[in-house]
């Protein structure tokens, strides 16, 4: 998609279990373009590099502090603390999603720094940095501590590189959030929001110019999974729980899209359907303008509901290549 927004901080309720949002202290120091002089940032939790054009590599110098204190609330041991700390990055618009370790257990409070290096052919739009403090060993302790390995403690602060203009675009983005649909239900008997056994919810009713894919925090442990992938068998399976996610949203906002669209119109209302024919016009009619698309593919909906849905369905194929991700975690399972 245009944009994939994980959420922020998170709350002690949205856990069961004490976690600490918020609570690590997060910055970029430095960036450099090519290897050449650095440069310190100009605003707190942006790093703006859209004048930079043509480059090759970027180089960012992060830190991130664990307060004293911090360890003992979201830890039950002593001593030895089996937390890792690490900082994620997400490119929307190219899918990038990867983490920088900073330390691994044993950890202690302090402040540790990296060096990070991004390639131009792997970020556009923007890319968004958020440090995690995680649990590296499951234990039988509890008293509310988390227990379970690769789970989530506490975070910080994000901070945002601006690679490119993305001004057209804010407007047609899918947001990606996550809640307890369980708790949205006991809140409100009314919802439009599903049950809670559904897994997610691609929610077009709430603000009709901005999608929202909202993920189900009730599974907590697929939410985990692919919201802070950690071992390479991990990553696969997050990848492929994404693509799964991605190719019904895919097919439905493409469907809305082509079903709303006014060819009397000069722009597109709302944006997002813009985009979503800015990345799928090529596989559903090749050589066929974002418009021409729309208005093709209203038409043959109207004439054929089996055979227009047969071609977004294939687009959407071609677009997420479901078989690549199937292939790689069958791999990955033959080689455990």
């Amino acid at each position: 998609m245009k944009q994939i927004q994980l959420n922020k901080g998170l709350s002690y309720r949205t856990y069961p279990h004490r976690c600490e949002p918020g609570s690590l202290e997060f910055s970029v120091t430095e960036y450099s373009i090519n290897g050449k002089s650095s440069s310190e940032p100009d605003v707190d939790q942006l790093v703006d590099i859209k004048e930079y054009e043509g480059w090759d590599t970027l180089t960012l110098e992060i830190e991130v502090t664990i307060p004293e204190g911090l360890l003992g609330k979201v830890f039950p041991e002593f001593g030895k603390i089996p937390g890792m700390l690490v900082v994620t990055a997400h490119c929307r618009e190219t899918y990038l999603r990867e983490r920088f370790v900073l330390a691994r257990d044993p950890i202690s409070s302090g402040t540790y720094e990296g060096t990070w290096e991004f390639d131009s052919k792997d970020v556009k739009g923007s890319v968004d940095l958020r440090p995690i403090l995680i649990r590296t060993t499951d234990t039988s302790q509890s008293m509310n501590y988390a227990t379970d390995a690769g789970v989530f403690v506490a975070d910080g602060p994000e901070w945002r590189i601006d690679i490119s203009d993305t001004s057209r675009e804010d407007q047609g983005l899918l947001d990606v959030r996550s809640k307890s649909f369980e708790e949205v239900h006991e809140a409100d008997d009314d919802t439009r929001f599903p049950s809670s056994d559904r897994f997610y919810y691609l929610d077009l009713e709430g603000d009709p110019d901005v999608p929202v894919l909202w993920l189900n925090e009730d599974h907590e442990k697929v939410t985990t999974v692919i919201q802070d992938a950690e071992s390479e068998h991990e990553k696969v399976v997050s990848d492929l729980v994404w693509n799964q996610v991605m190719t019904p949203v895919w097919t439905r906002l493409v469907t809305v899209a082509a079903t709303e669209y006014d060819p009397d119109e000069d722009d597109w209302a709302p944006e997002w359907q813009g985009a979503v024919f800015d990345e799928l016009h090529d596989e559903l009619y090749p050589d066929h303008t974002p418009e021409k698309t729309a208005e093709r593919l209203q038409e043959d909906l109207s004439e054929s509901v089996v055979l227009a849905t047969k071609k977004i369905e294939g687009a959407v194929q071609e677009l997420l290549e479901p078989a690549d991700y199937y292939t790689k975690h069958i791999q990955n399972l033959a080689e455990r």
